[in-house]
């Protein structure tokens, strides 16, 4: 076995060892009263976690002085949903924020904090028409709650209704404009080819966010991720490894250089990123990154290792109440693993969804990857009706149209995916994608 296997077969069990950490963590009916478990390492004594733990024993206690408050339910809620979000640990922390949520509605079913609390429980559930409900509603009942508008902004986003999603989004900006609604500006300009000003807003939530806090930290992820979609690898870096000095151990932060290694052929140096994010935080993005890795670089006994995980991911999520439709047909049409579940979990999601792009792109690739390009054709240009600039949009449109004898629009859209990011090869030839560059 040469070094290089040795290393990959190190970081896989290592992989392996958190995942098993993951899978045993608690996932049980909470307790009465939740409590807050300890973070990895070294978090522990940052004073970011001790602030929590402070705030979530004195909302415990507020709830034994006054067992029918609502408000104290809300409040705990809302901190155990900050940190599932902080941890990547959903499946321990987005149980107990639903049953706080379900006990406050039980003593004030109309409470409005606990209803927009609902809704973005739901939209982080991907269940996102049952969230485009109660935000509409919301914002109804008080049309000057930024967060309402916030929260039917994504909505709206998930569901395809983009126009809406375009004013919902200047509504909240002009209510509160700060971290949250500059975000969301970004993503809509993005989603409309509008990069510069993507960048732009971005930059604008990162500067309205408090430094080695996670919001801003996450801003600034996403700001190097438009950098990384572009191919400007060295300012992604440079992005990415300035979150880490602002907040040491940022997974995001990690995995977003482990992009930029593999973009530059550190092979290693990737992997060992990846796994290292998913030890601090077991996101299942993680591993698909690092299974598309190994698949990439011809590692299929990896791969189909990490897959394995992938999927018992998608089950817990499942299990805990979570849509994962869309994300597990397009993983596994990557992956060239189990087709013919994903183009029934893709149909499924675009009946639900039918305008969402990413939906459309997805139900399209899955056509695809069963032999029906033809099919896919429609979708595949209904998805790219915003002009979005997304290489991996126009390289899938690419493959489709020469796989359905499209040969002029192929190439068209080919060169169009390599003009938007000079490093597409890399992150496009994988998986069993079928073209060869």
């Amino acid at each position: 076995m040469n070094r290089r296997s040795i290393l990959i077969s190190a970081t896989a069990a290592t992989l392996l060892g958190a995942a098993i950490y993951f899978w045993a963590s608690e996932r049980t009916t909470p307790a009465e009263i939740p409590t807050l478990s300890m973070r990895a390492g070294s978090a522990n004594a940052s004073s970011e976690f001790l602030n929590a733990q402070k705030a979530v024993d004195f909302y415990r206690d507020e709830i034994r002085k006054h067992p029918a408050a609502a408000k104290n339910y809300v409040e705990l809620a809302q901190l155990f949903l900050q940190e599932s979000r902080v941890t990547g640990r959903h499946h321990e922390y987005m149980p107990k924020a639903r049953y706080l949520i379900d006990k406050a509605l039980s003593y004030d079913p109309e409470n409005y904090d606990a209803r927009i609390v609902k809704a973005s429980m739901l939209m982080t559930l991907h269940r996102f028409t049952e969230a485009r409900e109660i935000a509409h509603e919301a914002v109804k009942r008080n049309p000057h709650s930024a967060t309402a508008y916030g929260v039917l902004c994504d909505a709206l986003v998930e569901t395809g209704r983009y126009e809406e999603a375009v004013k919902t989004c200047d509504r909240m900006l002009s209510l509160r404009p700060d971290l949250r609604s500059y975000s969301r500006a970004s993503y809509i300009r993005e989603l409309y080819g509008h990069d510069d000003g993507a960048v732009e807003a971005m930059k604008l939530a990162a500067d309205a966010g408090v430094f080695g806090q996670e919001n801003r930290a996450w801003a600034l992820y996403n700001l190097g991720k438009l950098f990384l979609s572009e191919g400007k690898l060295d300012t992604a870096a440079y992005i990415f490894n300035g979150i880490i000095e602002e907040r040491p151990d940022y997974a995001y932060a990690m995995a977003g250089e482990a992009q930029v290694k593999r973009a530059k052929g550190e092979y290693q140096e990737a992997v060992d990123l990846l796994a290292k994010a998913y030890q601090i935080a077991p996101e299942h993005l993680f591993v698909e990154q690092l299974a598309d890795l190994y698949r990439s670089g011809g590692q299929t006994k990896s791969a189909d290792g990490v897959a394995k995980i992938v999927l018992q991911a998608y089950e817990q999520h499942e299990r805990d109440g979570w849509n994962v439709n869309r994300e597990y047909a397009m993983f596994c049409a990557n992956q060239g693993i189990n087709l013919q579940e994903s183009l029934e979990r893709a149909k499924k999601e675009f009946e639900t969804r039918p305008d969402n792009i990413d939906v459309l792109e997805t139900y399209a690739w899955t056509l695809l990857k069963v032999g029906r390009p033809r099919e896919a054709v429609p979708l595949v240009e209904k998805a790219m009706r915003l002009n979005t600039k997304s290489f991996t949009l126009h390289y899938h449109a690419g493959v489709i149209y020469s796989a359905a004898g499209m040969q002029d629009e192929a190439q068209k859209y080919f060169a169009q995916a390599q003009t938007e990011n000079p490093c597409m090869k890399i992150f496009c030839v994988a998986s069993g994608q079928s073209r060869i560059f």
